[in-house]
């Protein structure tokens, strides 16, 4: 019985990511830094910018410096497979979510052997609120997340089997971690020290892994600077355009580490109330595994680095947050209780749950897939006057201070704004009208105006 309990309850942390995720599948709208990476990878699949030349916009990052490009490239995939379609933005991330599981799964059973209840850490990592909103906005921490993940996991199974193959493999998901997201992605480098000092059987196998890991990475790496003159340029500018600027705190001051502190407590709300009560209901404290602190000190490895910055959002420790969860989720394992029900009719009530999940999520699919879910009249108005005017460059008053706006016309409409002087201008409700220009539409619930230079 208990295994039946576990079957249907690895069904339902598959349905409660149905509920969560499917229903946003077919809107459009999203956090425009995910409608910024949706534009340059639909822009490389349609030859605007290459891979080691990402392109944006004619006037905001003609050449986009930001970010590493592979996820870019890997999104850009998805274009080519299945068109420009909205729905691609969230099939992309949720792809990648599927892939995270996966391996998360796959780590789990490394070190659990009740493999079949590996639906813990996935249903505390999938119901992680900053975990949600990444995947639904196409945040590049959805990619990095699954990166990350391949290089723990190819670490510890390479190192556990003595087979290096594994790791030389881990070599590579690392260089795609890096590209990705740059140092960000360098935390899970801590994983095979770690594994040496709590695991000392496996001392010698880990720092053979790591080697193997290292010499990979660093020959790719070398490969590509070397004989690759479009990754030596791209390079050369994302580290002295973006990379040393935000590490000398000379680009966006944002957050704080109190704020951020706040809200990774927040992230782990779940897990620690779930081991309040189970510990309650246990009438004693959880023994603390040595799997558990293992897990803690990766992500505490990927979560402390961004304390000491400038510049912090809660969606930078997303990639953290599977590590928290695999530890707390081999914490709750050690108990047989209530992973071990023996009741009959908690069988059918959960097939039934997981029945209902999955109905109301294909139900609320239907349901949305009319309507963007944000941004609607803003996003309805572009694409009306893209259809009047395909392709159109228009000005605004402040393009600093438009970003969204940016981001929607150039993913949704493919109109491009600008401070300089052009046929068009967009002006918002509070805003006067240009000399010169005459009002030819407006849309009040977007608030905004479009003008058109007047014929002398």
């Amino acid at each position: 019985m208990s295994h039946i309990i576990n079957h249907r309850l690895n069904q339902f942390s598959w349905a409660v990511a149905a509920f969560l995720l499917l229903p946003l599948l077919f809107t459009k709208g999203m956090f425009f830094d995910g409608l910024t990476y949706a534009a340059i990878a639909r822009n490389l699949d349609e030859g605007l910018g290459t891979f080691w030349a990402p392109h944006y916009t004619p006037y905001i990052h003609p050449t986009f410096y930001e970010h590493p490009p592979f996820s870019f490239g890997l999104h850009s995939v998805f274009y080519r497979l299945f068109g420009d379609q909205a729905w691609v933005d969230r099939i992309y991330p949720y792809t990648l979510y599927g892939l995270s599981i996966l391996m998360l799964r796959r780590i789990w059973v490394l070190f659990i052997p009740a493999g079949h209840r590996a639906w813990i850490p996935q249903l505390l990592w999938t119901v992680t609120p900053t975990v949600l909103w990444v995947h639904q906005n196409n945040m590049l921490e959805a990619p990095l997340n699954a990166a990350v993940l391949a290089v723990v996991w190819l670490l510890i199974e390479g190192t556990f089997k003595r087979n290096y193959f594994w790791s030389a493999l881990a070599g590579i998901a690392f260089f795609v971690a890096v590209g990705i997201k740059g140092p960000v992605g360098l935390f899970p480098i801590v994983t095979l020290p770690l594994l040496a000092v709590f695991f000392p059987e496996h001392r010698k196998a880990a720092f053979i892994s790591l080697l193997t890991m290292v010499v990979v990475f660093s020959s790719l790496f070398s490969y590509f600077y070397i004989y690759q003159p479009d990754f030596e340029k791209f390079f050369d500018g994302y580290l002295n355009r973006q990379l040393l600027p935000t590490l000398t705190g000379n680009r966006e001051h944002s957050g704080s580490a109190l704020l951020s502190i706040l809200e990774i407590s927040k992230q782990l709300v779940i897990p620690v109330a779930v081991l309040i009560i189970l510990s309650l209901r246990r009438k004693a404290w959880y023994t603390l595994r040595k799997e558990t602190i293992f897990f803690f000190l990766i992500a505490l490895s990927g979560t402390l680095p961004f304390l000491f910055m400038d510049r912090q959002h809660h969606y930078y420790f997303m990639p953290a947050m599977v590590f928290w969860m695999l530890g707390f989720a081999m914490l709750f394992e050690q108990n047989a209780w209530p992973w071990a029900i023996q009741r009959k009719r908690w069988v059918k009530r959960i097939t039934l749950m997981n029945l209902s999940l999955w109905l109301v999520a294909i139900a609320l699919t239907l349901y949305y897939s009319k309507s963007p879910s944000r941004d609607r009249h803003t996003i309805k108005a572009l694409t009306e006057i893209s259809q009047e005017f395909p392709g159109a460059h228009i000005q605004v008053s402040q393009l600093e201070n438009e970003w969204k706006l940016a981001a929607i016309g150039a993913r949704y409409s493919k109109i491009y704004f600008s401070n300089a002087q052009q046929e068009l201008y967009l002006a918002s409700d509070e805003e006067e009208g240009p000399i010169g220009y005459s009002l030819i539409m407006e849309y009040p619930k977007a608030k905004i105006r479009l003008y058109k230079k007047a014929t002398p």
